[in-house]
């Protein structure tokens, strides 16, 4: 009596500190982390413009300070919610409106620095610690289960680092497990007020991600598995005018998806046309269901790394096989909460082509899945387990830290390479940046323009400018951003100039026009 009085002690006090740390790594340099391509996008529309707007205002060829970059990514007070509603329906109908007029909201009122944008996100991820305790016991009833997948998702590097990010992907995470667990509650309860709570968080959930279409289809599924396909039963009927008012509720933006489809089919284009092996396929795969516990290398390159990674999917497989031999038959949510998603992505790539799979971000409902079965498996009160438990936690913990300490993570893909232009572009006393919109150019010269000097020059081309650019003269050094070949090829030799490449990774180029060449 004693020592199990003593292990429940030491069991608080151990998921005290996990909430401790990982609120505190939530939190930890909101401001220094880069803010990269996507995460642009997100500061511009809270600012309040639309992409239209400023790459029409930025983009027609003149030379202008940076200052004027950084203009557009200031609040503008003039501008309504309802301005940026619809800017987003005709620039970027693929992200549902939510968490962008969020964070419109939220930078009126608190400020658009960028520690103040991303603390938006860090206040869903913990409040996400509480939603996913409600989950697990909904589906476990059982504190230790439900403690240990809190404390494990407190530590995961992976919620840390989206918990960090001005995307809709901690919202999207709390919404999710809000609606899972709600669904549950209502199956248990068979109250009218939880169906329409559980279509309520449903609806927020469209209306943050187009991706929770998979969360509705896994509980669409579980559903009809726990039904045994009878549509008279109470809980047939309730579950399907609660989906019935989603739908519902969400025709507006749907139409306009679809209104807008051929925009979407672009934007995504690269999903689809981007091939690579399927072993590379299944390897990122083995790598991203690592990450949710330990995450210290950005790629897979040394045989110790590709242990750890084996080492962490083995302990998940472990944990969905003693999850289908003990848990509750609610366990079947949770399995479809991984394999939904995962199949959905993963499907098509693997018969197709394609790398639809390969972006971690895009999976969150999966790695959550993840989380509360490893907190099943690892609440075992055995000995060996506890240490297992122990072990991980300290892992997670010293990767989420790891990674706080950095700059750059692998979570700003297109965008790793800035602080090295940037760098480059400062050390000169007068610079000029030619740049263009290919190649996620528009974006990343967005987010590249925070990290330049006061007083740098910038000139910004559309194709046929760019094809036909002149050089400046007395402008300084002259760096290209990302310039199209053959462009670059032809204004050699029209201005009789060299440039030489100074910086390169998959996504971006810095050229110099060599100096003493113009």
């Amino acid at each position: 009596m004693g020592s199990t009085f003593v292990r429940q002690r030491l069991g608080l006090l151990g998921l005290g500190l996990c909430l401790i740390l990982g609120v505190g790594l939530r939190l930890y340099g909101l401001g220094d982390k880069l803010l990269w391509h996507d995460e642009l996008a997100t500061r511009v529309f809270a600012a309040g413009y639309t992409v239209d707007e400023w790459q029409r205002a930025l983009y027609d060829g003149r030379i202008f300070d940076v200052a004027e970059a950084l203009h557009f990514q200031r609040h503008n007070p003039d501008r309504s919610v309802a301005d940026g509603i619809r800017g987003l329906a005709e620039d970027d109908p693929q992200h549902p409106p939510l968490y962008y007029v969020l964070t419109r909201i939220w930078v009126g009122i608190f400020g658009d620095d960028l520690a103040t944008l991303r603390a938006l996100s860090a206040l869903f991820g913990i409040l996400t610690l509480f939603s996913v305790y409600w989950w697990a016991q909904e589906l476990f009833r059982d504190r230790a289960a439900a403690g240990t997948s809190v404390a494990l998702l407190a530590a995961s590097p992976f919620f840390v680092l989206y918990a960090q990010e001005a995307r809709e992907y901690a919202l999207w995470a709390l919404w999710t497990s809000l609606s899972s667990a709600c669904l549950l509650m209502a199956i248990r309860t068979q109250r009218t007020w939880a169906w329409a709570l559980y279509s309520l968080l449903t609806v927020l959930s469209l209306y943050t991600s187009f991706s929770s279409a998979s969360v509705i289809l896994a509980h669409i599924t579980f559903l009809l598995w726990r039904e045994r396909l009878r549509p008279t039963t109470p809980v047939a009927k309730a579950s399907f005018l609660s989906m019935a008012a989603t739908a519902l509720a969400f025709l507006p933006w749907g139409y306009n998806l679809s209104q807008q489809w051929d925009a979407f089919q672009i934007t995504m284009r690269w999903s689809r046309e981007i091939i690579i092996p399927k072993e590379a396929l299944l390897r990122i795969l083995g790598q991203n269901v690592s990450r949710t516990i330990v995450d210290f290398w950005p790629e897979l390159t040394t045989p110790l790394s590709f242990v750890v990674m084996g080492l962490a999917v083995a302990l998940v497989l472990v944990a969905w096989v003693q999850l289908l031999r003990r848990a509750p038959p609610e366990k079947a949510l949770l399995l479809l909460l991984f394999v939904v998603p995962i199949g959905v992505l993963l499907g098509p790539d693997l018969i197709f082509g394609g790398i639809r799979s390969i972006s971690m971000r895009y999976l969150t409902p999966a790695w959550l899945a993840v989380i509360l079965a490893l907190g099943f498996l690892l609440s075992t009160p055995a000995p060996a387990w506890r240490v297992v438990r122990g072990l991980v936690l300290v892992v997670s913990l010293a990767s989420a830290a790891l990674n706080a300490q950095q700059q750059v993570v692998w979570t700003k893909a297109t965008s790793v390479l800035l602080p090295e232009v940037a760098a480059r572009i400062n050390a000169e006393p007068r610079a000029l940046l030619v740049g263009n919109r290919e190649r996620h150019s528009a974006g990343n010269l967005m987010a590249l323009s925070v990290l330049l000097k006061p007083g740098t020059q910038l000139q910004w081309l559309d194709a046929p400018k760019e094809k036909a650019w002149v050089m400046p003269k007395d402008v300084g050094t002259i760096f290209l951003f990302n310039p199209i070949p053959d462009y670059r090829v032809a204004m050699e030799a029209r201005e009789q100039v060299r440039t030489k490449l100074l910086l390169e990774d998959h996504f971006t180029q810095l050229w110099v026009i060599e100096p003493g060449a113009h």
